[in-house]
């Protein structure tokens, strides 16, 4: 089986996306190849640009004979007077209906950076409710975390160091990171309504 994951940033998002993936369908018992979508970076990046209707459809209708399964990961983005975290849920949905049986949709509260720093929350000198609720983990809370540790110059501005030791904190994030529960019971939903192994 093959999935195909469609971030906002696949520079930085993937060493975060790809690894959460692969795990929830090792949890699921099955073997997949994951890739990481990156030919938004030249056309352009920023959340609009991802949820398009267009950007989507031509995406599945160029690779849809190489995977079996796309998957929309993106920031929700909360409401800050500049964006709308709503519109990127309603955006997100859409897709999903436009694109039934080979489309899920994720969407990071706030930001996919989030789920990096679950793996980390007994580090961060906030509560983790602050974490969840602010506008920008990124720049808040993840880029200091990151800088602190010394990781910013490492693969993914330290992204990928950050995410090592995902397999024994799994169980954490997914209590954490509810999003992330929930679309692990929709891909195994998916994989029951395709029908034996792929």
């Amino acid at each position: 089986m093959k999935v195909l994951i469609i971030p906002e940033d696949a520079t930085i998002d993937r060493y975060i996306l790809q690894p959460i993936i692969e795990q929830i369908f090792k949890d699921l018992g099955r073997t997949v190849h994951v890739d990481v979508f990156q030919s938004l970076r030249s056309q352009g990046r920023g959340i609009n640009k991802v949820l398009d209707s267009g950007t989507v459809e031509e995406v599945i209708q160029d690779r849809g004979g190489m995977f079996d399964l796309f998957l929309l990961l993106v920031d929700r983005d909360c409401n800050d007077g500049r964006r709308s975290g709503r519109n990127n849920v309603e955006m997100a949905r859409q897709r999903e209906s436009e694109n039934e049986s080979r489309l899920l949709a994720c969407l990071a509260v706030e930001e996919v950076e989030v789920w990096m720093l679950a793996l980390h929350r007994d580090e961060l000198e906030a509560r983790w409710s602050d974490v969840r609720q602010h506008c920008d983990p990124k720049g808040q809370y993840a880029e200091p975390f990151l800088k602190k540790k010394g990781w910013l110059s490492t693969l993914g501005k330290g992204r990928k160091k950050a995410m090592e030791g995902l397999g024994s904190k799994w169980q954490g994030l997914l209590q954490v990171c509810p999003e992330l529960a929930d679309l692990k019971q929709r891909i195994a939903v998916w994989l029951e309504q395709q029908g034996g192994t792929q």
